[in-house]
């Protein structure tokens, strides 16, 4: 065989051998590029999703829950956390995949707080060491890698939605940064919804002067309370509440001193009563609180101690310090009444007892 053969066949061979790694090449292009591409979609799909579910919630912790569990399954992360901060930096709610921690004193200093100040992402690999990760809930177990970016609404940062470690041991590319960014700009949106929405419902149910719930909020709470109670065989009371000779006291000291006198009397019971309780501004001068599953004694007990602290509370204005006292009836039901309005009617009978019997004193219909 000639040379001139021997040098074609080997440039053939090395044509097809260069033919097949270009192939393989290709095909491994190809391949990166469709598991690219399904990896694209799906996190449209979860997005899209996301978006759905958000704006069609109105309430809080759905959005939060949706938001972390979202995340999570997103970024292929082993814990997600939600901080939604107040106009003036307090934190409003901090929940994590975990559950939420209300009793969290997270501490925003350093780059946890540069997130909120500069509106800029965080990215870090190892955080475990720094001040900001030490006082997450005791719960959690250490952090390594977290990606945190900030909740934008309307140039201001509302919050901030976070990511720590992912499953496979990877650190967080610039990539999922993008991925959580657009998460928490859509998440702004369904944040300000359900903001307003609650702030709405609270405009509806609460007095605007005291901050307590108001005549028609009491009187829902008070039916439903019964319907409650009624099927569960147990028994709450009923307080009415009137600041006694408060007609006098607006004449002598003007309508903006009894105004502070009635905030500072809705402050006495709130501060008095549980989360499941309720108080009320019925009407004018009168209050009311529902005392849930509260037998008799232990609603005379609340009363007297209310009582007692509103008629040491110093009312300040114009420089000068003022008092009032109060006087409390009270109804017990089913004892005192089967319905709403007998037992409205009970503790309003109890209430007139104390007037007409001096005043600054607690009665019960019985």
């Amino acid at each position: 065989m000639s040379i001139f053969y021997i040098i074609l066949i080997v440039i053939l061979l090395l044509g097809l051998v260069m033919t097949f790694v270009r192939g393989r090449k290709i095909s491994l292009e190809l391949s990166d590029m469709v598991s690219s591409n399904k990896r694209t979609i799906r996190e449209l799909n979860i997005i899209n999703e996301l978006t759905a579910a958000l704006l069609s919630s109105l309430e809080m912790e759905s959005v939060i829950e949706l938001l972390l569990d979202r995340a999570k399954e997103l970024l292929r992360a082993t814990r997600s956390a939600v901080i939604l901060i107040e106009p003036g930096g307090r934190v409003r709610e901090f929940h994590t995949s975990l559950g939420p921690a209300p009793d969290c004193k997270i501490k925003l200093t350093g780059t946890l707080l540069k997130v909120f100040e500069d509106m800029t992402p965080l990215r870090a690999t190892n955080v475990t060491e720094t001040d900001d990760f030490k006082r997450f809930p005791d719960q959690h177990p250490d952090i390594r890698s977290i990606l945190a970016v900030p909740i934008i609404l309307r140039s201001k940062v509302i919050g901030e939605l976070i990511v720590t470690d992912k499953l496979q041991g990877d650190s967080f590319t610039p990539a999922d940064e993008d991925l959580l960014l657009t998460m928490a700009f859509h998440s702004a949106f369904a944040i300000e919804k359900v903001l307003l929405h609650t702030e709405v419902l609270k405009m509806a149910t609460t007095d605007g002067l005291t901050g307590l719930h108001n005549h028609r909020s009491f009187q829902e709470r008070l039916e439903n309370e019964i319907e409650r109670v009624r099927r569960y065989d147990h028994s709450f009371s009923l307080m009415i509440l009137d600041i006694d000779r408060f007609k006098d006291f607006n004449d002598a000291y003007g309508h903006q001193a009894g105004d502070i006198a009635l905030r500072s009397i809705a402050g006495v019971m709130n501060d008095n009563i549980r989360g499941a309780d309720m108080a009320a501004r019925y009407g004018g001068e009168e209050f009311a609180i529902i005392l849930s599953e509260t037998p008799l004694d232990g609603a005379i007990q609340t009363a007297e101690r209310i009582r007692g602290q509103i008629e040491k509370l110093a009312i300040q204005h114009d420089g000068q310090t003022r008092r009032v006292t109060i006087s409390i009836g009270i109804a017990e039901f089913p004892s005192d009444g089967l319905s709403r309005e007998e037992l409205i009617e009970s503790a309003d009978k109890a209430l007139y007892y104390s007037k007409r019997s001096g005043r600054n004193k607690v009665s019960t219909f019985s």
